[in-house]
């Protein structure tokens, strides 16, 4: 039988003080975040279920109300989880995407978004997370793709008109925010469903996908 690993006293102190770090600042977190949700359907407790990233719940506090609203209904529902991730830790090729949502064997949702993005404002945020809640089972389509996309260029759309700020930030100042502002331009000149079908990320794609023409008619 192997001999069992013993964690020398200074190594536990360590431990004990990282951990006890970890549950101050989670609760400092919750503290902080409380009020914002205390006049909204959704609470804390719920929402610290589907992510414990204080940018995260920045961006579910915006989705508390207008477009978005549906897509966190949905996420807290589940629920699902939300957690920033280096998506080369998934797989190498997949290090550029902004955001993937899974899907486990046992039907569990985690939408991973990239780690790159955690400095990016809420609002885009808001809107990438409000995107990936719609592919919440195995099977996906070109028309969901573009419902999806769709979707998050009107939420970016409404939040952006809350927050003139964000009309002016640099190019190149976030990543995420430069995806967002072209979306948008897509969708003004009515060229998003072309933009879609032209990725190489979704070749081979089915047109439809079971199930989505029905939480499409939810929203």
């Amino acid at each position: 039988m192997p001999t069992p690993h013993i964690l020398p006293t200074s190594s536990l102190s360590r431990l004990q003080v990282a951990c006890s770090l970890l549950i101050f600042l989670a609760l400092a977190s919750a503290h902080f975040l409380a009020p914002a949700f205390s006049q909204t359907r959704y609470s804390l407790t719920a929402l610290l279920h589907c992510t414990r990233e204080e940018s995260i719940m920045k961006a579910f506090q915006l989705m508390t109300e207008g477009p978005a609203e549906s897509s966190l209904r949905q996420i807290v529902s589940k629920p699902v989880r939300v957690v920033f991730k280096d998506m080369r830790i998934l797989n190498k090729s997949l290090k550029n995407y902004d955001a993937l949502s899974w899907m486990s064997n046992q039907g569990e949702q985690v939408i991973f978004v990239n780690e790159k993005h955690r400095q990016a404002p809420p609002e885009a945020l808001a809107a990438l997370i409000a995107h990936e809640a719609m592919h919440d089972d195995a099977q996906n389509s070109l028309n969901e793709e573009i419902e999806s996309w769709r979707f998050e260029a009107t939420v970016w759309m409404a939040l952006k008109a809350k927050n003139p700020e964000l009309a002016k930030l640099a190019e190149g100042a976030h990543p995420l925010v430069d995806r967002e502002n072209r979306l948008e331009k897509e969708l003004k000149a009515g060229t998003l469903e072309a933009f879609v079908r032209s990725s190489p990320g979704y070749k081979g794609l089915p047109e439809t996908s079971p199930g989505f023409g029905e939480r499409k008619a939810m929203r």
